[in-house]
């Protein structure tokens, strides 16, 4: 007969713990990168940037602006969307905003990686190289069955980011715009049946780093950042989008479920390998599953 220690139960059900809770915040992440694929068919390569742009943003409204926290957050969400909005218009020539030619989609790519790389130096410029970390938005803990702890922070990151998928499915379910994006997303013809494709990709690119944005403005308060921040965490919503199925929101919260949870597992009894496994894990899926472990039946948006 076998039997499991007390101290092994303890660490599967920390690791449970602490992996939907990051996994829940990290999915934003994913859930904005698939948005925008699934809409404009392009890989956002600045999309990990946006991700440190919403750490500095949230800073910036608490040290310059003396915003309370939440203001700050919801300040870096907004700013995220109407630059995401900006830079899109700005760089982006307008008819490769959705495209299917392969030659365009790398133009994009490069182009968006330059733009990465122009909000890494910016911030590098305006903070330096150091680390910043943001304030919680309540400190203490609350206690949970088996006697761990969960702090107010991670409980109310958790909460918004519940929230915000609840509002994003709302959104895309119930207004004229969501309801265009969902459309697009899964009939490109409607392009020549008169709809304003300009506009669906503009609300999708903005949304989508916008969640980028809130993904780092919420794990800030977790993990520092720096102005070299956004490469690791851009790889790590790769691997949710296709654990997920890419172009797939509801694909993407799953996924990062999914992540959250092995990634904290591994971190506990194999933390030197913790980041290797998960991509291996990414290629297994690949090879066994091509469109991700739900891409077949979720719907894109």
């Amino acid at each position: 007969m076998w039997t499991v220690s007390a101290s092994a139960f303890t660490g599967i059900y920390l690791s449970l713990v602490s992996g939907i809770s990051y996994g829940l915040i990290i999915s934003l992440l994913a859930g904005g990168l698939s948005l925008i694929y699934g809409v404009m068919n392009n890989v956002n390569t600045a999309h990990g940037a946006f991700y440190m742009l919403g750490g500095f943003l949230t800073f910036f409204a608490l040290s310059a602006l003396h915003l309370p926290i939440v203001v700050s957050i919801v300040f870096a969400f907004v700013a995220a969307f109407a630059l995401g909005l900006v830079f899109l218009y700005g760089l982006i020539p307008k008819k490769m905003w959705v495209s299917s030619d392969p030659d365009s989609q790398n133009i994009v790519m490069i182009l968006f990686l330059a733009l990465a790389q122009v909000l890494q130096q910016g911030a590098f410029i305006v903070y330096g190289g150091g680390s910043l970390a943001i304030p919680a938005i309540l400190f203490g803990y609350a206690s949970l069955p088996g006697g761990l702890f969960i702090s107010y922070q991670t409980a109310i990151s958790v909460a918004i980011s519940i929230l915000c998928y609840i509002s994003l499915f709302l959104f895309l379910r119930n207004t004229k715009i969501g309801k265009a994006i969902r459309a697009f997303s899964q009939d490109r013809e409607l392009e020549a049946m008169g709809v304003r494709v300009s506009t669906i990709a503009l609300m999708s690119f903005g949304l989508g780093v916008a969640l980028a944005s809130l993904s780092g403005a919420l794990l800030s308060s977790v993990y520092a950042i720096n102005a070299g921040t956004g490469w690791t965490e851009l790889v790590i919503a790769f691997v949710i989008v296709t654990f997920g199925g890419i172009g797939s929101i509801s694909g993407s919260f799953l996924g990062g479920l999914i992540y959250g949870i092995i990634y904290s597992i591994t971190q506990y009894y194999l933390p030197a390998y913790s980041f290797v496994i998960a991509l291996v894990l990414i290629y297994i899926v690949l090879v066994t599953k091509p469109t991700g472990i739900l891409g077949e039946i979720i719907e894109r948006a």
